[in-house]
């Protein structure tokens, strides 16, 4: 808890990503707020520590649906083969969707709707000052979750087709669009992107599913990186939001690598580019 609670104070990461911290320690949610507190009291001067104290209390009941979160597994281990990684993410997020939707696509969120709206608006913001949301592009918004993401981009885009490996999440992502027009979203496989045509994308976005797919090996993120390029239309773009959770260098090695071998140039390669979320970004493009 404290190595988060002193990266906020520094002004490192923001305050809710802060308390997702200190909850993935697996601290009761009680015990996290009372520590604050406390901490508070000993530097009642200190803002940024009260704006985290003052967040923690008002979100007391969605972090305990952290605390339930966490307790109903979430094992960023290597996984024994490909296909256990596989099933595991799809068990895990059919799990954690039906104890909070919002926190299970962004623990950051904290699960509420309106810290999610606003971190959701903050990507597409960041998308639209690349210009990869010009001219009305087709895409992939790989890993949807709930459809938080395709729904932001429906606005801006030529169509939008959401693809996750869980049955729940697709689930919850249909009743959540449900009416908004060029949307649509479909269950895959998890190991590739098999029924996508050959350039029939503009972009393809991964928001926080590629550490799953390095969790079930790095070949199977490789082999979604050359998938990426094989349905990218030329001059299309791959962005990934958080590539793993090993370290950026090695990050940032590994995404070079796979970006070559599928033919892709590396426009930012494990750059801090959002406020709400300390997630890296990788920017790949095909010529």
């Amino acid at each position: 808890m404290r190595p988060a609670v002193r990266d906020c104070l520094r002004g490192g990461i923001s305050a809710p990503v802060a308390l997702m911290r200190c909850m993935l320690s697996g601290m009761p949610a009680a015990a996290v707020i009372a520590a604050l507190e406390v901490s508070r009291a000993d530097a009642p001067g200190d803002t940024r520590l009260t704006e985290l104290v003052v967040l923690a209390q008002r979100q007391r009941e969605r972090l305990a649906l952290l605390e339930r979160m966490v307790r109903a597994g979430s094992d960023h281990r290597p996984a024994p083969s490909t296909a256990a990684g596989v099933a595991a993410s799809r068990a895990m997020f059919d799990r954690l969707v039906r104890i909070s939707p919002e926190a299970s696509v962004a623990a950051y969120s904290l699960g509420d709707p309106l810290l999610l709206e606003e971190a959701t608006h903050e990507i597409l913001a960041w998308l639209r000052s690349l210009g990869l949301l010009e001219g009305r592009p087709d895409v992939l918004d790989l890993g949807c979750g709930i459809g938080r993401l395709a729904a932001a981009l429906a606005p801006h885009a030529g169509s939008v087709l959401g693809l996750d490996v869980s049955p729940g999440m697709v689930q919850a992502a249909r009743e959540r669009c449900a009416g908004i027009a060029g949307l649509r979203f479909e269950l895959c496989s998890g190991h590739d992107l098999a029924g996508q045509e050959d350039a029939g994308f503009d972009l393809v976005l991964a928001v926080d599913v590629f550490p799953y797919l390095v969790q079930a090996g790095l070949d199977l993120a490789e082999r979604h990186v050359a998938e990426a390029a094989r349905i990218l239309r030329p001059g299309g773009s791959l962005v990934i939001l958080n590539f793993s959770y090993r370290g950026a260098e090695t990050d940032r090695s590994n995404l070079a690598h796979a970006a070559r071998r599928a033919g892709l140039v590396v426009l930012r390669n494990g750059v801090r580019e959002l406020s709400l979320w300390d997630g890296l970004a990788f920017w790949l493009r095909r010529p």
